[in-house]
């Protein structure tokens, strides 16, 4: 069975495909990734398209404490943003695949990436800046 971005996804920011095909992987032992439509994921090098070959990588968006209120309310009571999508309300749903963190470091979701840039929300360093073009 082909694997399906879930349908419950933010379709805001590309989602991030991956395959583990010794033939497409680009660095030894590291796992090939591509950014993918909303639709079946296939690699665009080998084209598998079935688990565990290929699969969907979480998306891990940048969740920003901010002080003049937020529509997310953390565990400590203060108010927070998804950077990609500062009115966005929930953080993550049982089938969507998505999470968040307040490390920057862990987010691989591009448009959060350059949200904390350009807004200087975190300093952006190290493998995070990926989504980065020179």
């Amino acid at each position: 069975m082909p694997n399906i971005v879930p349908q419950d996804r933010t379709c805001k920011q590309p989602a991030r495909g991956y395959c583990m095909n010794p033939l497409c992987m680009e660095k030894r032992g590291e796992r090939f990734e591509f950014d993918t439509e909303h639709s079946p994921v296939v690699c665009p090098k080998c084209k598998a398209d079935k688990s565990p070959l290929v699969g969907v990588l979480v998306l891990i968006h940048f969740l920003y404490h901010d002080p003049a209120g937020g529509p997310i309310t953390g565990s400590d009571g203060m108010d927070y943003r998804v950077a990609c999508d500062t009115e966005r309300a929930y953080l993550a749903t049982v089938t969507n695949q998505e999470a968040a963190s307040g490390d920057i470091s862990v987010v691989n979701c591009a448009g959060c990436l350059k949200a904390a840039k350009d807004k200087k929300l975190a300093k952006v360093q190290g493998w995070a800046l990926f989504a980065d073009k020179p």
